[in-house]
C-alpha cells in the first residue's frame, strides 16, 4: 500500500506500507527507543521514535498521522514487522535529522560540517520541518553569525541550493557578486553552477561591462542581473 501526502507547496511524498521481508532485528542502536510509537524503515534500519514530535514539527507527517485508518485495519508504524517505508532515504541523512529532534547534549549540536547541514535542510524541506529547515539555513548562511567560516557557503553553493531548497534571498547577492567582479568564473565554480549558469551568469557580465552599462547605478547593475540570471534560472 502507498500512501501520497501533498505538502503546502503541493509537491507530494511517498510512504509506502512495507512488504514482509523486513527483519526485525535490524533495530537501529541509538535511535529505537523502547517508548517510541511509530516505526519507519530506512535502508534496512528499523527507527522507533515518537510521533509526537513528528506531528509537531512537520505538517507532512501531521497530515498522514491525521488519515483515518480503514476499518479492520492497524495502523502502519506499529509493529516491527509492518513499519512506514521511507522510500528514498539514506539512512546517514535520516539519523542527522534526529540527531536534531533527539540530541545528546542541549549545549552541543552534533551536525558541524555543510555536508551535514545540507543534508538537514534536504529532510526539513522535503517534509517540512519548518523550524529544522530555517535552523539549517542559518548554520549555511554566510552572514550568520551562527554559521562558522568552514560553513559558510561560496556564491556558487548558494545559488545551487537557492535554487534547489527555495531560498529566493540568497539568489540576488551571489549572482551579483559573481557578475560584478572582476575576476572570470573558476573551473570549480563553473562545475558547481552548470551550463545554463554558467552561461547566464557570463552573458550578464558583459552587459555589466558594455561601455553604454558602465555608469549604471547600483540598483540598475542589480535589476540586469535579476533579469539575465535569476528569472531564466527557473
Amino acid at each position: 500500500m502507498i500512501i501520497y501526502v501533498k505538502t503546502a507547496s503541493g509537491s507530494t511524498i511517498e510512504l509506502v506500507v512495507p512488504a514482509n521481508e523486513i527483519d526485525p532485528s535490524h533495530r537501529h542502536p541509538r535511535f529505537y527507543f523502547p517508548d517510541g510509537n511509530v516505526i519507519f524503515f530506512v535502508e534496512g534500519w528499523l527507527y522507533n521514535v515518537h510521533r509526537y514530535y513528528f506531528q509537531r514539527d512537520s505538517t507532512i507527517f501531521e497530515a498522514m498521522f491525521s488519515l483515518p485508518c480503514p476499518d479492520g485495519h492497524t495502523p502502519e508504524g506499529q509493529t516491527d514487522e509492518d513499519p512506514i517505508i521511507l522510500e528514498g532515504i539514506e539512512a546517514k541523512d535520516f539519523d542527522r535529522l534526529l540527531s536534531i529532534l533527539y540530541p545528546k547534549n542541549f549545549r552541543t549540536c552534533e551536525i558541524e560540517t555543510k555536508e551535514e547541514w545540507i543534508s538537514v535542510l534536504s529532510l526539513a524541506t522535503r517534509w517540512d520541518f519548518t523550524s529544522i529547515r530555517e535552523l539549517a539555513l542559518s548554520r549555511l548562511h554566510p552572514n550568520s553569525f551562527t554559521a562558522s567560516a568552514q560553513l559558510n557557503l561560496s556564491p556558487a553553493d548558494r545559488i545551487v541550493l537557492g535554487l534547489r531548497f527555495d531560498v529566493s534571498e540568497w539568489l540576488l547577492p551571489a549572482y551579483s557578486e559573481l557578475c560584478m567582479r572582476t575576476e572570470a568564473l573558476t573551473l570549480e565554480e563553473g562545475e558547481i553552477l552548470g551550463m545554463q549558469n554558467v552561461i547566464n551568469i557570463a552573458q550578464a557580465r558583459q552587459a555589466i561591462r558594455y561601455p553604454s552599462n558602465l555608469n549604471r547605478s547600483f540598483d540598475g547593475v542589480q535589476n540586469l542581473v535579476r533579469e539575465m540570471c535569476i528569472t531564466r534560472a527557473y
